[in-house]
């Protein structure tokens, strides 16, 4: 007996039989995507048959060290599975902090699915602690992780999962319904076959990791780190007419950027604004109509963020025709210029090393250096720095935290002299940490496409034993 028909993928028209509608009666539960992904090619299995929910706790009550490292669902990257935790004080533990996670654990937010927030632990660390938000997966002996890990990225694990939400406003799973999930088991050769790629990806973004603090060493040296500290006991602060510039508020004129600017003067370098080393050339993006159908450009917004470089996924190409100035040029440099707390905006700095194909939404600012004014590398490298970071957060306003062009155009940079060795430095950093993230973000979307392979029945056997 036909259990459905599907008439139309756009939009989603499927004729079900009766048989087959259960508990559920809303039209998504039944989308045309929902129910290809029962049309597997091979057996599959309930992620409860090869592993369990973690019962690791955290009671920060009981917890003798004055820091401990959060993972919260902000802190994963969706489309890399990449983690950074935060150093939160004991004091201010959020009452989401209590599940304990260890190596080779496997967490995967439990709101918001379609975002696919998965991550792999790959670091121990018993200090290490995640948000309730999350399902903390164990895996048995008889399952790779970072196989089960390539599963959980695909379209039909996330599939299964934004078909059990439930809450329109704030769409969520139950850590059961994770556990249900339904995967193919291949064989152990496969397996590692498939978690070899994500675990060569891992290394490939470590080297970067090592890259990057290379070059970041030599710009620390010669600037020196700071940390700037709000004045909480500060109720009124002096301030010369002299320096008052077109902004009024409070937060632009605390004392804490003064003393930034003081020390950047202090050190006796030539100091330029980003208005003279960029002629000017600094602006809030724009944002186009899109479609996943592939395009010339592609619009990106704070999504497509990544530490260092764009991670643009090739579903949001531009359906229409665009205004070229708005278009990002090799070296140029992006962040976010909007966020929900401000202190997030100007975290991530992206520094663009294609060609122009990339046009940014009105949620990033963009600056695009003169080459013979500031090398490329250092300035970038100076914006990711503490230095550039919380000259950022000074031009934030508004209580919807924004940050605007014209106060941007005011950033301070000193100029620096470098020995050659100290350029390739920083170059080579830049460059080689973006080509190991970009075959590191390959590799990931090969493993997702091999587990894709699986259950359609086209997974080429061959490269298993041309490997072994």
């Amino acid at each position: 007996m036909e259990l459905f028909r599907k008439i139309s993928d756009n939009p989603s028209i499927v004729w079900i039989n009766g048989e087959v509608v259960a508990e559920r009666i809303d039209a998504d539960y039944y989308h045309a995507n929902h129910i290809q992904l029962n049309k597997s090619k091979i057996p599959m299995f309930k992620i409860s048959t090869y592993c369990y929910l973690s019962k690791k706790r955290f009671n920060p009550n009981k917890y003798n060290k004055e820091y401990f490292k959060y993972i919260d669902i902000s802190n994963v990257d969706n489309n890399t599975g990449v983690f950074e935790y935060q150093l939160v004080n004991i004091n201010e533990a959020p009452s989401r902090a209590r599940k304990k996670v260890s190596k080779n654990d496997i967490i995967i937010s439990t709101v918001r699915p379609n975002r696919n927030a998965v991550a792999i632990v790959n670091i121990e660390d018993d200090e290490l602690v995640v948000s309730t938000g999350f399902a903390v997966i164990e895996c048995k002996k008889n399952i790779d992780s970072y196989y089960l890990f390539a599963v959980l990225k695909t379209s039909n694990s996330i599939g299964q999962l934004v078909r059990k939400t439930s809450g329109g406003l704030y769409p969520a799973v139950s850590e059961q319904d994770v556990m249900e999930i339904e995967i193919p088991i291949p064989s152990p050769e496969i397996q590692k076959y498939i978690g070899d790629k994500v675990r060569k990806a891992e290394e490939l973004r470590e080297e970067a990791k090592k890259l990057k603090k290379e070059a970041e060493e030599i710009i620390y040296k010669k600037l020196g780190n700071i940390v700037l500290e709000d004045e909480k006991n500060y109720t009124a602060n002096y301030i010369r007419e002299e320096d008052i510039f077109e902004r009024i508020d409070s937060e632009y004129y605390k004392e804490k950027y003064f003393r930034l600017q003081k020390q950047l003067k202090s050190k006796g370098f030539s100091l330029k604004t980003l208005d003279e080393l960029c002629d000017s050339n600094i602006f809030n993006g724009r944002t186009y109509k899109t479609t996943n159908k592939k395009r010339k450009y592609m619009n990106i917004g704070v999504g497509e963020l990544g530490d260092w470089f764009i991670l643009a996924n090739g579903d949001k190409y531009i359906d229409e025709n665009i205004n070229t100035n708005y278009l990002l040029d090799r070296y140029s440099i992006i962040w976010g210029n909007s966020a929900h707390l401000a202190k997030y905006i100007g975290e991530k700095v992206n520094i663009n090393l294609e060609t122009n194909s990339y046009v940014p939404t009105t949620e990033i600012t963009c600056i695009k250096p003169n080459l013979d004014k500031i090398n490329p590398y250092y300035l970038f490298l100076y914006m990711k720095s503490n230095w550039g970071y919380y000259q950022v957060q000074r031009t934030v306003k508004g209580m919807t935290a924004h940050s605007y062009p014209e106060d941007v155009s005011k950033i301070i940079v000193p100029i620096l002299d470098f020995s050659f060795e100290e350029l390739n430095v920083m170059k080579s950093a830049v460059e080689l940490g973006y080509r190991y993230t970009k075959e590191s973000k390959q590799l990931v979307q090969e493993a997702k496409q091999d587990v894709e392979g699986l259950i359609e029945g086209n997974f080429d056997m061959s490269k298993v034993k041309a490997n072994s």
